[in-house]
């Protein structure tokens, strides 16, 4: 007899998928830019380092060309600092800047993934919208800051989707006029409360960016004064929705249905200010800047949060659920983020490389010596945010290096809060108006709208009338502070 010699199939390894491997190196980035804000460290900041430029080449061909366009930019400034005889060493820096960026934004993912199955998300949506037209916009602007500040862009994706669902041609009682002058009127609530978040949100990309890069600007000041200004423009944005909301079409109003519940905005309000708090006890105790601290408290609170949610089962299962699908979804979503970490990390590192080629002191020279002085210095420098955002520069570059250039110009004469103030205001009124930022993307999307119809043609008047308002507001508040001697 012949012996059976068939081959036997040979099993072959599948190679693991590059949005895995993605994701893992994403993962690994976030935990070691951690344990370094904790426990500083050289090793951890090369291995940082070497991540995210992993990270970067491994996504590039799903990377969208505006992406591809800023990592182009810092390719091309590396070389010439290289060329310029300049250290590596701000390359590094530069580096870690970009690193920083990109796991403070990563990082909002833990928040994110516990608010897209919290029913208290849900409630608060729902009592945002449905209301009557006299209160609908004012809520819904809080409720575009509020949520702003847990899910950055993806409050836009999850009002903006209620809005199209409740504000059906039956919801606007047949006419056609009436659902799109709603239409526009809850949208622009939602992108004004949205674009609050530069200025009143400790958690914002904002802050911590001018926080790096202004050496002696105080978070508590930058705060508390930012709170204001995001008051005041978000208080006109309100006056200007009731002075031309058509009165014309107000008998043809139908009741407000659905369930409001003010307690869900109790609840929100306690959410955002228990993450604050965390991070300022963790700043507290471990001696850290603001910035750093956030960076700590994101994951801690996200997975509080979500452990909460699974309260009913027993720790180590709720525990074993919480871990499985913070791996699951992070596995899905953190090669999602490759545009957004390629333009901010890039941005991060432009803002630094552009140091090491020309000195913020001579750069720093050059802005004021063309700025207009005195009061109306603040009003310049939101305009320098705000032009290049129109061309689809992203502000958070231009604020690095505003913001480098500022900290080694020669005196202004004035407070470093009102000058960090003006810049993010100049990123508020960028969000507003701009058809190239990602929010206006999304929101024009979302109703079949273009993005310059819903920033230029239906904002564009409230955010220039917002311009000469903060510009005033900034020049009294130049005025109290001198006069405190501040």
């Amino acid at each position: 007899m012949v012996a059976d010699v068939r081959p036997r199939p040979t099993r072959t390894r599948r190679p693991p998928d590059r949005g895995r491997v993605s994701a893992i190196i994403l993962i690994t980035l976030i935990f070691s830019v951690l344990t370094e804000v904790l426990f500083p460290s050289v090793v951890l900041r090369n291995l940082s380092r070497g991540l995210l430029v992993a990270y970067l080449l491994l996504e590039w061909p799903g990377i969208q060309r505006n992406g591809r366009v800023m990592l182009a930019i810092a390719g091309m400034l590396t070389i010439a600092a290289i060329a310029a005889g300049a250290e590596l060493r701000a390359a590094g820096q530069a580096l870690d800047q970009g690193a920083f960026f990109a796991t403070f934004f990563a990082n909002q993912f833990f928040l994110r993934e516990p608010a897209r199955s919290s029913v208290l998300v849900r409630r608060c949506a729902s009592f945002f919208i449905d209301q009557p037209p006299a209160r609908r916009y004012g809520l819904l602007t809080i409720g575009g800051y509020l949520f702003g500040i847990i899910l950055n862009l993806g409050v836009l994706s999850l009002l903006g989707l209620m809005i199209r669902q409740r504000n059906s041609l039956a919801a606007a009682g047949g006419n056609d006029e009436l659902r799109q002058v709603r239409e526009r009127r809850m949208l622009l609530a939602l992108l004004r409360g949205f674009s609050a978040t530069p200025l009143a949100s400790p958690l914002s990309i904002a802050m911590a960016v001018l926080l790096s890069v202004l050496p002696g600007l105080e978070w508590v000041q930058l705060l508390l004064l930012g709170l204001t200004t995001a008051a005041i423009l978000l208080t006109f944005g309100w006056v200007i929705d009731r002075i031309t909301a058509p009165r014309h079409l107000a008998h043809l109003v139908p009741p407000a249905r659905g369930h409001r519940d003010p307690a869900a905005l109790v609840g929100l309000v306690t959410l955002v200010l228990s993450v604050f708090g965390l991070a300022v006890v963790i700043e507290t105790t471990a001696s850290l800047p603001l910035n750093r601290a956030v960076l700590v408290a994101l994951p801690l609170a996200g997975m509080a949060w979500l452990g909460w949610q699974y309260r009913h089962f027993r720790p180590v299962t709720g525990g074993r659920l919480v871990g499985r699908r913070l791996v699951r979804e992070g596995a899905r979503v953190f090669p999602r983020y490759r545009t957004e970490i390629a333009i901010l990390s890039s941005a991060g590192f432009i803002g630094t490389m552009l140091s090491a080629l020309v000195p913020p002191p001579v750069l720093g020279a050059a802005l004021t010596g063309y700025a207009p002085g005195g009061l109306l210095m603040p009003a310049f420098f939101m305009l320098l945010v705000i032009l290049p955002a129109l061309v689809g520069m992203n502000p958070i570059m231009t604020v690095t290096i505003l913001g480098a250039a500022l900290a080694a110009a020669p005196a202004t004469g004035l407070p470093t809060v009102v000058l960090a103030l003006a810049l993010i205001s100049g990123w508020a009124l960028a969000i507003n108006t701009s058809p190239l930022t990602a929010s206006s993307m999304v929101l024009a999307d979302m109703v079949n709208r273009t993005p310059q119809e819903v920033t230029l043609r239906w904002n564009g008047r409230f955010a220039l009338a917002a311009y000469v308002l903060l510009s005033g507001w900034f020049a009294l508040l130049v005025v109290i502070l001198r006069s405190q001697g501040l």
